[in-house]
């Protein structure tokens, strides 16, 4: 067995750029250093608390500059990183808390009201406040690095996506296959990327957003954190700190094209790269970000199994019109094939489930499921759940998705654990959900409700029980839900009936 030192690429990163900015957060600039520094305060804190290589640390955080130095830190204490989803509410922490094993947990000051929830897994590490709080933590530690040895085997990363029952799904990161995440990315550049570059990130950092961020750590480049997503901050942001890059999902992009064709004007002579996925892209979006922008576009997709970049279309191939609807060619250190019904690879032009050969970046494993490897990788092929074709140039097209799965916004909904809440709903007496096109916000979230006799259903109580981006934007009132012979809910003929009787934008 392979032994490393912990954290040591962050280490390496802190010693090649220590006196140069890493993070940029308000009026606020960090160095390498001053990062580095923190991190091993914080890797020397979890140790002192007596937690040992392997045990969880859940982290819950908006955007900020803990955002960097904590996913640093615990890495250089050889513990394991869970973040935790900033939007989720208490029931929905505590879910994914009791099935990591949470050993600790950090949060930050929005999340105090929580204290009762996060609090039940080991210490609870409030940043400005509870009785252990970050910064008094840190202050009496030393800020050399811990250097734990710990197995290139061993498990460094929970990353939580719901499965379609809508139970907490854990995917799992070995310290082996996040350098093949590294590699993968680093490999698939084909611009320069060092001290002399930024990014801004605006996304939530638990998300897409955070593909980024130490990937550009480790090259040297500024990583500006904003607290949210606003166009006219973005753009100033921008124009203000010579920003080389961004990364938008489709709805940020669409924003920001309507923002400036209100006719506000800025400088972004510094733009060179504009990364955007997560989620389908409309061609007529991708079009206007074009004129707007010029050739600096670069689509990825990505999957939580599997993290971006596993295909690309890169900036040149944004020149080829016809190419627009797809999601580019897979990166280096990937197979990818579009497979039949019988698990044979199709040619060009056939539609299949996208499969991609699980090795390296692709040999997913599932925190104490084996059930669900089992389930998605088939005769050493992760199985996507996605439909798509290869064109004769091998550009792949992805034309829908074989898993119950809504993206809006960029984030992943599973219609389950949506209907899961409504039935928790007093007034609900069945409820089906589902996704329907939407040309901001890719899909949104749509659910057919059967009331109770008598009973008109306020679902703002679904605030309590999932996070505000899962809830319908468009509500179906019916008697009762089409189902086939078998009893089971006809999605098609609601999908067909919502986009012919709703009008307007969703509410």
């Amino acid at each position: 067995m392979v032994r490393i030192i912990a954290g040591y690429e962050y280490d390496w990163a802190a010693v090649q750029f220590r006196d140069l900015p890493s993070l940029i957060f308000g009026d606020e600039v960090f160095t390498y250093a001053q990062i580095d520094g923190r991190a091993n305060r914080l890797a020397h804190a979890l140790i002192g608390l007596g937690l040992k290589p392997g045990a969880r640390v859940a982290v819950l955080l908006n955007n900020s500059v803990a955002s960097l130095e904590t996913v640093i830190g615990v890495a250089k204490a050889g513990l394991v990183f869970v973040a935790l989803n900033a939007r989720h509410a208490g029931p929905e922490h505590s879910a994914i808390l009791a099935d990591c094993g949470a050993e600790a947990v950090i949060a930050g000051p929005e999340f105090e009201a929580l204290a009762s929830v996060l609090g039940s897994h080991g210490p609870l590490i409030g940043i400005g406040w509870g009785d252990m709080r970050y910064d008094q933590l840190l202050a009496s530690q030393p800020d050399h690095p811990p250097r734990i040895e710990i197995d290139e085997d061993a498990l460094v990363r929970i990353a939580y996506t719901s499965g379609t029952t809508g139970q907490p799904k854990g995917i799992a990161y070995s310290a082996r296959r996040l350098k093949a995440r590294y590699d993968n990315f680093f490999a698939a550049l084909e611009y320069r990327l060092g001290p002399q570059d930024s990014m801004i990130h605006v996304g939530p950092l638990t998300h897409a957003a955070g593909n980024y961020l130490l990937p550009y750590y480790l090259r040297g480049a500024r990583n500006v954190i904003l607290p949210r997503f606003d166009p006219d901050l973005l753009l100033r942001t921008v124009e203000a700190q010579r920003i080389t890059h961004l990364f938008l999902v489709p709805t940020m992009l669409i924003r920001v094209l309507d923002h400036l064709d209100t006719g506000a004007t800025y400088d972004l002579s510094s733009l060179s790269i504009i990364n955007y996925g997560t989620a389908p892209t409309p061609v007529p979006v991708i079009s206007r970000a074009l004129d707007r922008f010029g050739p600096i576009l670069r689509q990825h997709f990505g999957m939580s199994e599997c993290p971006q970049p596993l295909t690309l279309l890169y900036p040149q191939d944004h020149l080829h019109p016809a190419r627009l609807a797809s999601c580019g060619r897979p990166t280096l250190n990937l197979r990818i094939e579009v497979h039949g019904t019988d698990g044979r690879s199709l040619p060009s032009g056939e539609v299949g489930e996208i499969a991609i050969a699980a090795q390296g970046v692709a040999d997913v494993a599932y925190w104490r499921r084996p059930d669900l490897k089992a389930e998605a990788v088939r005769n050493g092929w992760l199985m996507t759940g996605d439909l798509g074709r290869f064109d004769d140039d091998g550009f792949l097209y992805i034309v829908g998705r074989n898993k119950e799965m809504i993206i809006s916004g960029g984030f992943n909904i599973y219609a389950r654990e949506v209907e899961d809440a409504l039935f928790r709903l007093p007034g609900v007496a069945d409820a089906a959900v589902f996704g329907i096109p939407d040309p901001e916000w890719g899909e949104v979230v749509v659910a057919a409700v059967v009331h109770r006799s008598g009973a008109v259903q306020d679902l703002a109580a679904l605030g309590n029980l999932i996070a505000g981006y899962k809830k319908p934007r468009r509500v179906l009132t019916l008697n009762e839900l089409p189902r086939n012979l078998a009893g089971k809910v006809d999605k098609g003929a609601l999908r067909a009936l919502a986009q012919q009787s709703m009008g307007g934008e969703p509410k």
